[in-house]
Parts: structure tokens; C-alpha cells; sequence
């Protein structure tokens, strides 16, 4: 007797259903999908139970005939997909024809909708039965309402959270979709009670801000908007300014084709554009916008289309990184006497742009790549002209106060108000001796030069020095055993036209066969960051000059002084002398290391006013 046996079509439904419908959220994440498609700009989602007892979502889209309400109800019955090359020419958020089926085996589910305006009918099913269609329903669009989910399937049901947390992932879901379509207006309703309304809005950016101040209790100030288009893709993105950060990764959302979705290494691309503008452990609030082309882009991987394969992705991950980088501020920041109660002095931080060129060659200074120890000593080495990394930041500040109104009168100083400073050079007597004063905290190096007190972060500083003594030395260390890695299609590409690149570096590549390479030296000083070298090789594929920054802000990082350790006076005062020669105090990750602090701001702070 065979052992082997058919499935019941109704238990190979709900088998079925369980990777599409794992509860609630996922039910409105399916039906707004769908109104999305149909064209709608009105979406409203009700929920009642947390979606257990009951989902209803309705909006204002084209509809559904007659004819193709039992389709909808069927598995693998679509209108968005014809042929096999239509699956890799996706241009809607639904295709794979499960959803609606899904829910209606494990749910009780009425669909009522009305074709373009025409005669509407109503169509029900009972987990996984179907029954004939029924003349009745909205005057335009689709209704769709499920009841009792996973009544039937006790299993599952048991596996739910309390309705209040099911209410909080159903309104968390709309929300998401919400950001990729200003254009529809949405609300969520929980309990009966309003919760979610998102009218419609003409910019990205401001639903996205609308959003992000509603959820998160921000300012819309303390963001910024950035977009930039390519040859096959675009990208949009709204991100938060330094000031706001957060302690994990959980506020970067990313969307490809409007869709939200899991894509860490775009997650990666954004925190290292910030660099070390946050410090370590900091976050920024991203949410970043990627319309590629359809055809490199590939969501038939799972069918809740939370993953996704990206053809070009390391060119992505690339222009993200650089967008970031380029359009956030990198400013020096200057403490300043403030406060509003006379008497009461305090610290507020002003950002003054103020680190100009002096028109001096930098000296260069040599720094032993080892690790870090007691006692560090320089040496001089010949002198060259060091040009600062991005100069874009400084120009446009040097317009923003050139086109700033005349300022109002400020209060006397003994109100110890704020005051904002013009933009002036630091360099101001080229000749004014420095004078080191000592170590703080294991990680401030504190000077004096004229009237304002200085403090330098050693270790950004120090990579900053040997960031620049790198590009000037091509020493190679081969390896005694050599890394194979894969690449994608563009990354390998790039390599057999680029490798060059890698080779005046140090850094030696050679193609095994298609999309394998072998990383088989590096440069000297770098021993023990062979897979983080790697790991850069394999997304990069910029200019040369972008490739040596991140090449060698990887080295540089591992060959600095750290934070924490103690140098002798020698050394730190050979580190200081060698930060006030350079013209463009940011670290290689773009991170402004030096903070100042005028005299007189000084004497305001302890209430001293001559």
C-alpha cells in the first residue's frame, strides 16, 4: 500500500499560505500592495482585534470586474505578469498572484469592488472555500475586508502577539509603504480610533519628514535632502544631520523600487558615508530611495519580496557612500559662551566654517606603522602641497555669509548670549608660536596658539598624518598565501580595465577566471586587514582618487594612535605641529578632528567680562 498520498486542496492552501500570510501585518502589507497597483490615491486601513477579529482596506483604485473576482481569489492568478521575461521587468509592488488567495485559506474574506466606475459585485470566501459572486458594493474602487484570521488554523494563531503589538506591526506597515508614495493618501484606523493620517504631499522628502516627526518625535531642521541621478538608477535620500544620531542601525531604511527592504549592504554604504562625522557607536536616521533600472533588480526571491538581488550593486553601494559623503557639512566646531539667565553661564556649540587656506606648503610628517605604544616619534620628512579633500563644503560657506544680511545688534557680553561669528581664517599670524599644554581624557591633545585654546583628537589626527605620508610611499608587502574572492558582473568588470589602480598602491590583483579574483600583496604597514582590504575591493568602483582615500583610510585607521592611549609629550607635541600645517583638518573618513575655543569666550563662561 502506498504511503504517498494527495494533499487535500484546501490543507495545501493554508501549507501554502503560511509562507505568504504569517499574520496580520502581513495581510495589510499584501492589500495595500494591491490598492497601490490599481491606481488608487486614497488607501485607508481599519483594524479591530489587532486584525485578528477583523482588516478592512479600501480604496479609490480602477477595481475589479465581475469576471475576475473568483481569479483574484485563485492561486498563481495575476494581471501584473504574462510571460517569464515580465518577472524580471517588475514595475509593480504585487506579481506572483498568491496573496489574496493565501488569506482566503485561512481567513474569512469579502471582496467588493466596482470595475472603473461600473456595476459593483461582492465576492466571499470562507478559509479556502469559495462562493459565486453577489451583485452589491462600493461606488468606486475595492473593499476588501478578512475576518477571523487563522480561525482554522489554531497553530498559527497561537503564535500571534497581543492584538495591541498586532495593531502596532499592521499601523508599522502602512507606514512604511507610506514613505515611497506621497501621492496617496493614507490613514490608519485601530479600534475605530484614528491613529495614522498621511495626506497627500508633492515632495518625497515631505512625507517622508511628515512621517519621521510623527514616529519619531524629530525636527524636520535637523534633516537634509539629497538626490543625485546615474546612467540605469537614482537615488534619493533624506538623512539626518550629525546633532541627530541614535545608538543602533534600526532607524536606515531602505527602499529599492519602492519597496522597504532588508539590504545591509546599502545600510553599510550610508553609515560609511557618514564616517566618523558620528562617533563610534552613532547612527544616523536614513531613509534612502533607490529606483534602479527593473532588469537589474530581482524581488522573486521570497514571496513576502523583503529581499532583493541588486546587478549593480557595488556601483550602488559606491554613489550612496559618496552621495553622503559629499552633501553632509564637515565643519569645525567653536564653543561659545551662552545661556539665557545672567549669572548662569553655559556651553553652546556654534559651527564656524573657519579653516581656510593659508597659502603654506604643509610639512609632512613620517609616523612608524606599528602598534600603538608609550611613546610615538616623528620625523620630518620633504614638504609638498597638500590640497584639502572637498573644498565644495567651505565654498558654498564662504557664499552663505558673504549673501547673509547685516546682523542686528548683539546683547552686551555680560548677558552671555550666543554670538555668531563670520567666517575668518584660523591662520591668522602664520607666525604665532603653538604651545602644548597636555593630554586629556587619553584622547584630547590640548594647545595654545594666540588667544584661542585648541583641542585635537590624537588618533583621527594621527590618521590623518599617515594618511597623507601614505600617498606619497608605494612600499608592497606580498602575502605568503593569497586571498581568493568572488566579485559581481560590475565590480569584475571594473577590475580588468582598473587594477592598475590597486597595483601603483601596493596592492596586487590578478583574475583567476570569471568574477574570481586573488589579492596577493598589500601595502606595507597594513599586515592583518588583508579581508578589510578585500571586503573594499569587492563594492568599489570608483575614480583612482576616491579608491586611494578608502584604501588607505583603512590602513591609516589600523596604524593610528588610539583613543585611550598615552603618548609622550615629544611625540604629541610633534602630532600638534604637524595638524597646524595641514590645510584641511578632517580625518580620512571625513571627520573633522579639532574643536576651538576663543579666550574670550573662555573668561565669559567663569563670569569674567575684561
Amino acid at each position: 500500500m502506498s504511503e504517498i498520498r494527495l494533499l487535500d486542496n484546501i490543507l495545501a492552501a493554508r501549507i501554502a499560505a503560511g509562507e505568504v500570510i504569517e499574520r496580520p501585518q502581513s495581510v495589510v502589507r499584501e492589500l495595500v500592495d494591491n490598492a497601490i497597483d490599481a491606481g488608487a490615491d486614497e488607501v485607508s486601513v481599519s483594524v479591530i482585534g489587532g486584525g485578528i477579529d477583523s482588516i478592512v482596506v479600501q480604496d479609490n483604485g480602477k477595481g475589479m470586474s465581475k469576471e475576475d473576482l473568483p481569479l483574484a481569489l485563485t492561486q498563481y492568478a495575476t494581471s501584473k505578469i504574462h510571460s517569464l521575461d515580465d518577472l524580471y521587468q517588475i514595475h509593480t509592488m504585487g506579481f506572483r498572484g498568491e496573496a489574496l488567495h493565501s488569506v482566503a485559506a485561512v481567513s474569512r474574506v469579502s471582496i467588493a469592488s466596482s470595475y472603473l466606475g461600473g456595476r459593483p459585485w461582492t465576492i466571499r470566501a470562507d478559509n479556502g472555500r469559495v462562493f459565486d459572486a453577489v451583485e452589491g458594493g462600493p461606488d468606486q474602487g475595492t473593499i476588501v475586508t478578512v475576518e477571523d484570521l487563522f480561525s482554522e488554523v489554531p497553530a498559527r494563531r497561537g503564535f500571534l502577539k497581543r492584538p495591541a503589538s498586532e495593531a502596532g506591526l499592521c499601523r508599522s506597515t502602512l507606514v512604511a509603504k507610506a514613505m515611497a508614495f506621497p501621492s496617496v493618501h493614507f490613514s490608519f484606523r485601530q479600534d475605530g480610533i484614528l491613529r495614522v493620517d498621511l495626506p497627500k504631499r508633492e515632495k518625497l522628502e515631505d512625507r517622508v519628514l511628515d512621517i519621521l516627526t510623527l514616529e519619531e518625535g524629530v525636527s524636520r531642521s535637523d534633516f537634509t535632502y539629497l538626490e543625485k541621478s546615474y546612467d540605469d538608477f537614482s537615488l534619493k535620500i533624506v538623512t539626518s544631520l550629525p546633532a541627530l544620531r541614535r545608538s543602533d542601525r534600526s532607524r536606515i531604511k531602505i527602499y529599492v523600487n519602492k519597496r522597504p527592504v532588508d539590504e545591509f549592504s546599502l545600510v553599510q554604504a550610508v553609515t560609511h558615508g557618514y564616517g566618523e562625522i558620528l562617533p563610534g557607536g552613532a547612527f544616523p536616521y536614513t531613509v534612502l530611495f533607490l529606483e534602479d533600472d527593473s532588469s537589474l533588480v530581482d524581488f522573486n526571491i521570497h514571496p513576502a519580496k523583503r529581499e532583493v538581488r541588486i546587478r549593480n550593486k557595488a556601483q550602488v553601494h559606491h554613489e550612496v557612500h559618496s552621495l553622503i559623503h559629499a552633501g553632509l557639512p564637515r565643519q569645525i566646531p567653536t564653543l561659545k559662551a551662552g545661556g539665557e539667565q545672567p549669572g548662569l553661564p553655559g556651553l553652546q556649540a556654534a559651527v564656524s566654517t573657519s579653516w581656510e587656506d593659508p597659502g603654506r606648503s604643509a610639512d609632512r610628517l613620517s609616523w612608524a606603522l606599528r602598534s600603538p605604544s608609550a611613546s610615538y616619534t616623528p620625523h620630518k620628512v620633504e614638504a609638498v602641497n597638500e590640497k584639502p579633500r572637498d573644498t565644495a563644503w567651505l565654498e558654498k560657506a564662504k557664499e552663505l555669509f558673504k549673501d547673509r544680511p547685516a546682523k542686528a545688534p548683539q546683547p552686551e557680553p555680560t548677558q552671555h548670549r550666543l554670538e555668531a561669528e563670520a567666517t575668518s581664517s584660523v591662520w591668522k599670524d602664520s607666525e604665532v608660536p603653538i604651545r602644548y599644554i597636555g593630554q586629556a581624557f587619553r584622547l584630547f591633545l590640548l594647545c595654545e596658539r594666540g588667544d584661542e585654546l585648541w583641542l585635537v583628537d590624537q588618533h583621527a589626527a594621527h590618521e590623518r598624518l599617515i594618511f597623507n605620508e601614505l600617498r606619497q610611499r608605494r612600499d608592497v608587502q606580498p602575502l605568503l598565501t593569497p586571498i581568493e574572492f568572488e566579485t559581481e558582473a560590475d565590480v569584475d568588470d571594473f577590475l580588468s580595465g582598473n587594477a592598475y589602480i590597486y597595483t601603483q598602491y601596493g596592492i596586487g590583483l590578478t583574475r583567476k577566471a570569471d568574477k574570481l579574483w586573488e589579492l596577493d600583496s598589500i601595502p606595507h604597514g597594513s599586515e592583518g586587514q588583508e579581508h578589510k582590504l578585500v571586503d573594499f575591493i569587492q563594492k568599489a568602483v570608483g575614480s583612482e582618487e576616491e579608491i586611494e582615500a578608502g584604501l588607505y583610510a583603512i590602513v591609516a585607521c589600523h596604524a593610528a594612535i588610539k583613543a585611550g592611549d598615552v603618548i609622550d609629550e615629544h611625540a604629541a607635541k610633534a602630532l600638534v605641529e604637524g595638524v597646524f600645517r595641514l590645510e584641511d583638518p578632517s580625518c580620512p573618513h571625513g571627520r573633522t578632528f579639532v574643536i576651538r575655543l576663543k579666550e574670550k569666550d573662555l573668561r565669559l563662561m567663569v563670569g569674567r567680562t575684561n
